[in-house]
């Protein structure tokens, strides 16, 4: 029998594409979906039209924007008054939350006016975990909260001491009322569920951030230079691109580089416009768009810094995800989370120190060895299968089936 699925999230689909998966699994299994989300009012709102226009649900994006007026203007002086507030009502769960995050308000708001019953709400990002908490309190229905990040341990800018509390007392307080939690990679899993007393082990899975193999292709690369390749959602300073690019200059004869995203002019003009003989720049595309087009490539840069912030250290990215299902060889910073993931799985890729003269190691090596790594990719592409969405899914399938029947 078919049920109500609601997903919820403080982005859109373009920019949470773990929750999108989940979206299209769902329905795949004759489940009724409804998505809430945001306009974010950048290049990511073309590409989400585009995404949801062959997708059979229902969509509703809450605007974020300064258009209009009057509801971001009052969402605006709620989160600013609220963190005032906050100094006296540090114990408060609904101050706690505005203070946070303006997009918490908006969706307490919207979920107000929403009279529809769900058999199930799965909330992706924090600004979401509230919201959801409540709505699921008011309509009695089970609700699964999806860890993507470790968000205390991001790196705050404004006020960052009162924030990080924030994030942790909400992490505590709420956390446990979910039905059931999962996450993005062992190690957020296991610095999240710390934060909790004794959580049952029966109510928490590690969902990982693999996609469908039908997203990838296999194709043999033959060309004369190496082919690197990069991609976010924005091509910017602090990403470590400042680090790997004056190694690969040494060998810019041999190589090339593409950068896929939304490139920042100021960081084309003050850094990469230095190197662009050597490097092509790629406007953001849809996840099935990026995961095909990876096949042309031979290296992938998994270029995480870990000295900028905890969630960095700990997160499995989309990027080195992707790039193992295409076959490529990944050359990937020491963070603790890469570390473990390049260990468990036999010559995917390389773990390089976070500096020039590391990168600048790893790549002579990857030069010298070249012809191995590229005899390897179809290899490395057939056992990435054995691993993608269609047998990570069905933990979910499981999680869902049960708290569907309670």
């Amino acid at each position: 029998m078919s049920k109500k699925i609601l997903f919820i999230s403080s982005a859109n689909l373009t920019v949470n594409p773990r929750l999108l998966k989940e979206l299209k699994l769902a329905l795949s299994l004759s489940n009724k979906v409804d998505f809430i989300g945001f306009r974010l009012g950048n290049w990511s709102d073309v590409i989400d039209k585009k995404i949801i226009k062959d997708i059979n649900a229902n969509f509703h994006y809450i605007p974020i924007t300064r258009k209009p007026f009057v509801s971001w203007f009052i969402s605006s002086i709620i989160e600013k008054f609220t963190q005032k507030l906050y100094y006296f009502f540090k114990a408060n769960l609904k101050i706690n939350t505005y203070a946070y995050s303006k997009r918490s308000f908006l969706l307490c708001k919207y979920l107000r006016k929403n009279k529809k019953q769900y058999d199930l709400i799965i909330a992706h990002t924090l600004p979401t975990l509230y919201p959801a908490y409540k709505f699921a309190k008011q309509t009695n229905t089970n609700f699964i909260f999806d860890i993507e990040d470790y968000h205390p341990g991001e790196i705050v800018t404004v006020d960052a001491k009162n924030e990080k509390t924030r994030r942790i007392f909400l992490m505590k307080k709420l956390l446990p009322k979910a039905s059931y939690l999962t996450y993005a990679s062992p190690l957020i899993g296991k610095f999240s569920l710390n934060l909790l007393n004794n959580y049952p082990v029966n109510q928490h899975q590690l969902i990982n951030n693999c996609f469908s193999k039908s997203e990838f292709q296999f194709k043999e690369n033959t060309s004369k230079k190496i082919k690197f390749v990069w991609f976010s959602q924005n091509i910017a300073a602090g990403r470590g691109l400042e680090l790997v690019i004056p190694a690969l200059d040494k060998y810019k004869d041999k190589i090339e580089l593409t950068l896929i995203g939304n490139l920042y002019a100021g960081f084309h003009k003050d850094f990469l416009s230095g190197y662009d003989d050597f490097i092509n720049f790629v406007e953001p595309l849809s996840q099935k768009e990026l995961n095909l087009k990876l096949s042309e490539f031979d290296i992938g840069l998994a270029i995480e810094i870990s000295n900028v912030d905890i969630n960095k250290d700990i997160a499995l990215s989309n990027k080195i995800w992707a790039y193992f299902q295409s076959g490529l060889y990944v050359l990937a910073t020491d963070t603790q989370a890469q570390k473990q993931f390049v260990g468990e799985h036999e010559d995917i890729g390389v773990v390089s120190g976070q500096a020039i003269e590391r990168f600048t190691e790893s790549i002579e090596n990857i030069i010298k060895n070249i012809d191995n790594i590229r005899n390897k990719k179809q290899d490395r592409f057939i056992y990435a299968q054995k691993i993608a969405w269609e047998v990570e899914s069905k933990k979910l399938t499981d999680i869902w089936s049960r708290l569907l029947t309670t």
